[in-house]
């Protein structure tokens, strides 16, 4: 199993998010560390989202739509419905949030993330399907359109979440 490269491949960068309801569409986002990729997949609408979130709090950015979590994850919810996708039927996964950052008192980024991450999802009544989150090593991900699955390299393999 490998990570697509193809013309349809569409990356979300930091603070960034990307969605698509073609069927040959493959979303991608390189090089996670404490980063979380947050990836939405409906099945009935055909229509996936991927979103590259960097931290867990801060001020709403518009140029960076889901670089916060908190300000962030309302953004890509939003995004995802206007695509006709149902939150109540998706599958949500998660990657990343590695212990790769730590800043003044010893608080981990990666660990807020995911705590931060979790949060805001039962926030709003929908949990993780499945997750690859912490340990401290890097990520790319990549969430394949045409049939749900979320793909996880790592320095040693790709794995399917």
């Amino acid at each position: 199993m490998t990570l697509t490269q193809s013309p349809s491949l569409l990356v979300a960068s930091i603070g960034e998010m990307v969605l698509s309801s073609s069927s040959d569409a493959h979303l991608v986002a390189y090089g996670l560390g404490s980063c979380i990729a947050l990836a939405i997949w409906d099945p009935r609408a055909r229509v996936g989202g991927l979103a590259h979130f960097m931290l867990p709090n801060g001020p709403a950015n518009g140029s960076s739509p889901v670089k916060f979590i908190d300000t962030g994850i309302d953004n890509f919810l939003k995004a995802m419905e206007a695509r006709g996708a149902l939150l109540n039927r998706c599958l949500i996964k998660a990657a990343g949030a590695a212990a790769m950052l730590t800043v003044g008192n010893g608080l981990a980024i990666g660990k807020r993330n995911a705590e931060t991450m979790q949060a805001a999802l039962t926030e709003r009544g929908l949990s993780l399907t499945a997750a690859s989150l912490g340990g401290n090593s890097g990520r790319t991900v990549q969430l394949e359109v045409a049939d749900g699955r979320f793909l996880i390299k790592s320095l040693s393999s790709v794995t399917e979440l």
